[in-house]
């Protein structure tokens, strides 16, 4: 027999979207858990309202955003664990676990969900709190075990994570689960978004006017880490700010639209003007000993 509702919550992909859009929805999706939890106990339930049989958040208590005028430039994750646990949410560490700052937070949501299909009396609903894509495959399996899944998450979602869900909520439902006004934010802080958004929208319009600056002047292929280092000269805060939100300098050029753009091998190129670079060589491959460019070749 289906009971109840589950609900999952990747908080470091919720709460780096949501600043990237509005950082003060961002700040009260965090501090206030049980205000949009109740909210969402009400929306769109298939029986008129939902009992929350498991809440879990899945929380990189090192991770962080930076917020010019807070102390360190930045927001700390572990400062809203205590709001989460308060909501009647079971947190989760999830610390990384590679340089690259990745969690293994999707990982557990995985196990622990599946984990669920096998409880004598399994809940009957999903609620994952994310728009990571990566959870399609498991959204595919819940539904052949007849159990109902919704999807909550800012921005745009892939289209075949929304489709396989039964119901999917957006930027403007998180706003509404928040309401119009949430716990007043600290003038610093405010006062610090504000700025952070000013520069972030000066600093984007600079990079987007540099790279197809070098992009149009190109002659060849531009190498990607040159291009990036030349950046990151004329604009030192490009790296900090996650490539001003689309967190990594491929996505930050991807935006750009630029025109006949081509990327591979750690290069970009103009499709109609350049030459693609020339293939790597195979891994193990031995050159030609006949060949003038080898260095062991024999003298002739």
């Amino acid at each position: 027999m289906h009971d109840g509702s589950a609900i999952f919550v990747d908080f470091d992909n919720v709460f780096s979207a949501l600043w990237a859009i509005d950082g003060g929805l961002a700040i009260r999706f965090a501090s206030d858990p049980a205000t949009w939890l109740t909210g969402l106990g009400a929306m769109d339930a298939p029986d008129g309202s939902r009992r929350w049989r498991v809440a879990r958040c899945y929380m990189n208590p090192s991770g962080w955003v930076s917020a010019p005028g807070e102390q360190n430039d930045r927001i700390w994750f572990y400062r809203f664990r205590g709001d989460f646990v308060k909501a009647g949410f079971e947190v989760v560490d999830c610390p990384t676990l590679t340089r690259g700052a990745k969690n293994a937070a999707d990982i557990r949501i995985v196990i622990d969900a599946l984990d669920m299909l096998g409880h004598r009396n399994p809940v009957g609903e999903f609620v994952f709190v994310s728009g990571d894509s990566d959870f399609t495959p498991l959204l595919y399996r819940l539904r052949a075990e007849d159990c109902r899944t919704v999807i909550v998450a800012p921005g745009r979602l892939s289209s075949a994570y929304a489709a396989v869900a039964d119901a999917a909520l957006g930027f403007d439902r998180i706003g509404t689960l928040l309401g119009a006004r949430g716990r007043e934010l600290p003038e610093p802080l405010l006062a610090g978004m504000a700025i952070a958004q000013e520069t972030a929208s000066a600093d984007a319009q600079m990079f987007a006017a540099l790279v197809r600056r070098r992009y149009g002047a190109a002659s060849a292929p531009l190498n990607l880490s040159s291009l990036s280092s030349e950046i990151l000269r004329e604009l030192p805060g490009a790296k900090s700010s996650d490539w001003f939100g689309y967190g990594t300098f491929r996505k930050a050029l991807d935006r750009l639209a630029l025109p006949d753009v081509r990327f591979a091998q750690h290069f970009l190129w103009n499709e109609r003007k350049h030459q693609p670079p020339a293939p790597l060589p195979l891994a193990g491959s031995v050159p030609d000993p006949s060949t003038p460019d080898n260095p062991n070749a024999a003298p002739s």
